[in-house]
């Protein structure tokens, strides 16, 4: 079996569910706005036809309104992802199930036909995430990428279900970009070092790091390396340090991390904060970890967590440091 395929068919509901929480805060809509040209998303295959008032986003992949707080997420992930998200949007009750976990209650489950003349489902409903009441949509869309494309809105906006149609249909599907467009296009920058080489970025606001042959790595065994721009403060943090530790914890593996030492840096130009310690991979190995994060004076923060096998750690953390000194917020994003 395609070792792709092993990855994705464990990783898949995950991926879903880190993108639906990362984004869950902080956007409006536009009610009852008037589209504007075809915008394509830097550093995606996709292009799309937004309300009016959508510009590109600066801290991910995709479109945001600023005087509103709307956005428009786009999210790329291997071919091979498709099949094994397709269930999670056009069953009733498999959607309802897998997406109460991020809190969002399903209303309905539409498909549209899009410039390509292929039809995507497209999901909808509410999510409750740090206090406030957001209407969702999702839509599903197949191409050389898996693509799924998010759009939100505070409950009080009323974005009208036709208008995030409307928008659903006109997404459509180029050529992928190349890995040195979607590092081009992150909101940091940063200089990857051996034996760590980039396999792919994440929803253009991450990039994903690994040592050792594999690229897919679904058993766990390789160091893994992620450096990842953060959208959203958990709702209870108000410090860096609490910031660092919330995170840490709504990391899948690490939620009963052992946060042994933690030391206050420099990291991406400005003070920063470093945990290191050790977690229970879901292999069953017990690895070890740093976490580097820090804010900048414009409220944006970045954190950057690496882990391995204690007898690799040991050998990889010059580089780990190296690289975590070269990580640097994107001039003009």
């Amino acid at each position: 079996m395609n070792s792709n395929k092993i990855c994705f068919s464990r990783r898949a509901s995950h991926l879903v569910a880190a993108l639906l929480t990362a984004f869950a805060v902080g956007f409006g809509a536009c009610p009852n706005a008037v589209a504007q040209d075809r915008q394509a998303i830097a550093g995606t295959s996709v292009s799309l036809v937004a309300p009016k008032g959508f510009t590109p986003a600066t801290g991910f992949a995709g479109l945001a309104n600023q005087a509103t707080q709307a956005s428009v997420l786009i999210m790329e992930m291997p071919a091979v992802a498709h099949p094994q998200l397709v269930p999670l949007f056009s069953d009733m009750a498999t959607a309802k199930t897998n997406f109460a976990k991020q809190n969002i209650a399903i209303a309905s489950i539409d498909e549209v036909a899009t410039t390509g003349g292929d039809k995507a489902p497209v999901i909808s409903g509410t999510q409750t995430a740090g206090g406030a009441r957001l209407d969702k949509w999702i839509g599903l869309f197949k191409g050389e990428k898996t693509v799924m494309v998010t759009v939100q809105a505070p409950k009080a906006a009323a974005l009208g279900h036709a208008t995030v149609l409307a928008l659903m249909s006109s997404v459509s599907l180029g050529k992928e970009p190349t890995l040195a467009e979607r590092l081009a296009a992150l909101p940091f920058t940063l200089t990857p070092a051996e034996p760590f080489r980039v396999i792919d970025t994440i929803a253009g606001s991450g990039v994903l790091m690994t040592a050792g042959e594999l690229n897919t790595d679904p058993a766990g065994k390789q160091p893994l390396l992620i450096v990842a721009y953060q959208l959203s403060v958990p709702a209870a943090a108000s410090t860096l340090e609490a910031t660092a530790e919330a995170t840490l914890r709504q990391t899948r593996d690490y939620r009963t991390a052992k946060i042994t030492a933690r030391e206050r840096i420099r990291f991406a130009g400005t003070d920063g904060l470093l945990l290191s310690g050790t977690f229970d991979h879901a292999n069953g190995t017990t690895k070890r970890f740093v976490q580097y994060m820090a804010f900048d004076p414009k409220g944006r923060f970045v954190r950057m967590i690496a882990s391995a096998d204690d007898a690799s750690f040991e050998k990889l953390q010059p580089t780990i440091a190296a690289i975590a000194g070269s990580v640097a917020f994107a001039a003009g994003k």
